[in-house]
């Protein structure tokens, strides 16, 4: 079973590619500033299709950022977007920047959703720093587990409200845990 959920990783990372390249995502970012691929994508721990970029600029304006919205809309064509502004909200957990949200289609039953972080350079280094620090320690064990645990949460209402993909990294990598009991008895939700 874990041999089918890597190749899934990398039909997904795949699809995403083609988004990238051939939907001209990065170009368009790259525009704004420097993107980062980040999250499952980096890690090659993809269960279902999501995509998380930082674009690293310094300050860019509420205005431009919207701008940009508007190139991302146009070339994704997606069913909706969300913005947020976290240099006010500051909640806790997210990084301090500007997003987009982007859903092509409902997530839960199988589309993209595509988050846009657009971050100062020093956000921009601690959250990649993060990912790397994540990816040092994996092996194939781990990301295994990560894999199967993964696989059988992102369709879950709660997960992204009570608990998320970092839970399931430090559940593994730091409580040990490597099947889905092991996660919710370490997570005690």
């Amino acid at each position: 079973m874990v041999e089918l959920l890597f190749e899934q990783n990398n039909r997904i990372k795949e699809e995403a590619d083609n988004i990238l390249h051939e939907n001209r995502l990065l170009e368009i970012l790259g525009a704004y500033g420097k993107p980062y691929v980040s999250g499952s994508y980096a890690l090659n721990l993809m269960t279902w299709r999501d995509l998380d970029i930082y674009l690293e600029t310094d300050l860019i304006s509420d205005e431009r950022f919207f701008q940009l919205g508007g190139e991302l809309c146009a070339a994704l064509s997606p069913l909706r977007m969300n913005f947020r502004n976290e240099r006010i909200a500051k909640a806790d957990g997210l990084p301090d920047g500007l997003y987009w949200g982007i859903y092509l289609g409902d997530e839960r039953q199988g589309a993209w959703k595509i988050d846009v972080w657009a971050v100062c350079p020093k956000e921009c280094e601690r959250l990649i720093k993060y990912c790397e620090a994540i990816r040092e320690q994996l092996d194939e064990i781990t990301s295994g587990a990560i894999l199967s645990i993964k696989s059988q949460c992102w369709q879950d209402p709660e997960y992204r409200r009570t608990y998320s993909s970092a839970h399931i990294y430090e559940t593994v990598l730091r409580g040990g845990a490597r099947d889905l009991q092991g996660f919710w008895d370490y997570l005690d939700l």
